[in-house]
């Protein structure tokens, strides 16, 4: 009964159906509907009052490298709490998403709590 394709699919149908419903619902990777796809929901996310997100397409002939900035609703307190926050901000830029070939870099300040987050920029190059 485990056997049994018709009950039991293989790990290949799974991907190739995962694969299909991440394209009819999400778009393919780098491609003009993700970019469609990710205004819409940094659109949906900016009108909710939760944070602000802000996003510049990827665009090659133009030179123009993909940049994605988010701050959260603590992000702002922060900013508006801590006096340092204008002043010191360390930055950690080692996650990397490999797909899509980005890298993330979060901003932080200091307190007497320790560290508290500033910002998230995605990129899709370093330079």
């Amino acid at each position: 009964m485990l056997a049994d394709r018709a009950i039991n699919p293989d790990y290949g149908y799974i991907v190739r159906l995962f694969q299909e419903y991440r394209d009819n619902m999400l778009g393919s990777r780098n491609g003009s509907k993700m970019f469609e796809r990710l205004a819409e929901v940094i659109g949906k996310y900016n009108n909710s009052g939760n944070g602000r997100a802000i996003m510049q397409e990827y665009d090659k002939q133009a030179g123009k490298a993909f940049i994605h900035c988010v701050v959260t609703g603590l992000m702002y307190r922060v900013h508006e709490k801590i006096l340092q926050a204008g002043k010191l901000c360390y930055i950690n830029a080692s996650a990397s998403f490999e797909p899509l070939n980005t890298s993330i870099t979060l901003l932080y300040t200091s307190c007497a709590a320790g560290a508290l987050p500033l910002g998230i920029l995605i990129t899709s190059d370093e330079s």
